[in-house]
């Protein structure tokens, strides 16, 4: 029983060790954290798909609650205040890169970052744009007036628009994400239904791929094993988090679920909860049966 004791010990205390990247070839403190291979910040490259490989595809609008429990690794730490090596929160992570960004070039910005969901339009902010919807003032009789960024602990969820296809070359469904908006904390949503108008429920589009290299250059902690841990980048792709479709491309011009499911009379409000994450489980349901219809005879 003791030599159990002892290895369950040896294997925990060789897990920490190794939960940061370069931590026992490390000379001093400041080279904690630096990779050893440039080629691992590389997020991975998607493949060049041809229209005429596509044979179906469909647009989809989910939803990322971080109040649901699979998906806390983009949710914590929610203190920006504390600075431990390889922890930061996903808005964190996509707040800095921004702010650095613009502080780098006033006048344009190499991210694409828009309006609405449809990339195609003319709608890019500008720097000042994307600084005004992200900060606001703080007045204070001690400092006076400062100006605060909106904190991790102030974003409730994600909103991401990504298409599901289906690729003849490969005989696969496939599903690539094509842009994600932050969105406020307790604003409205499918399972909770609370309103929160103190807010903006939701901030701007983020063109996904203009933005995958930095999020692959920061690791997801990993509760269960700190060794083995996976980039921001490669838990979306991956679609390693838990989501409802509340819109998808339809012939009603694109309308949400909420349009045509309405809370009947005497209805109480989780009943109308409900009924909308069954209609988004029956969607995803037959998104996903596509595939298997496939060799279907």
């Amino acid at each position: 029983m003791k030599n159990i004791l002892l290895i369950l010990f040896a294997i925990s205390f060789v897990t920490n060790l190794n939960s940061q990247a370069n931590l026992l070839n490390a000379k001093n403190p400041s080279e904690i954290g630096k990779k050893q291979n440039d080629e691992e910040d590389k997020s991975l490259e998607y493949a060049e798909i041809d229209d005429s490989d596509i044979l179906w595809s469909k647009v989809v609008y989910e939803y990322i609650d971080l109040n649901e429990k699979l998906n806390f690794p983009l949710l914590f730490p929610v203190n920006d205040e504390q600075n431990k090596i390889g922890r930061k929160s996903f808005w964190r992570v996509i707040s800095e890169y921004i702010i650095k960004e613009i502080d780098k070039d006033s006048t344009g910005l190499s991210l694409e970052i828009h309006n609405t969901d449809d990339f195609s339009k003319f709608d890019k902010l500008n720097s000042n744009e994307i600084r005004d919807l992200i900060s606001y003032e703080l007045v204070s009789r001690k400092t006076g007036t400062q100006t605060l960024y909106v904190k991790s602990n102030e974003i409730g969820g994600y909103n991401i628009k990504g298409i599901w296809y289906f690729d003849k070359k490969a005989s696969e469904l496939k599903y690539r994400l094509l842009g994600l908006q932050p969105v406020g904390a307790n604003t409205e949503d499918l399972k909770s239904g609370v309103d929160n108008a103190k807010r903006e429920s939701t901030y701007f589009w983020i063109w996904y791929p203009s933005i995958r290299n930095e999020l692959n250059k920061h690791l997801v902690f990993n509760d269960r094993n700190n060794n083995n841990r996976i980039s921001f980048d490669a838990l979306l792709i991956n679609r390693r988090f838990s989501s409802y479709i509340y819109k998808y491309d339809n012939i009603y011009g694109d309308r949400t679920i909420r349009d045509y499911i309405r809370q009947r009379q005497g209805e109480d409000k989780f009943q109308y909860q409900l009924r909308l994450i069954m209609e988004s489980e029956r969607i995803k349901k037959e998104i996903l049966d596509f595939e298997v219809d496939m060799w279907g005879y």
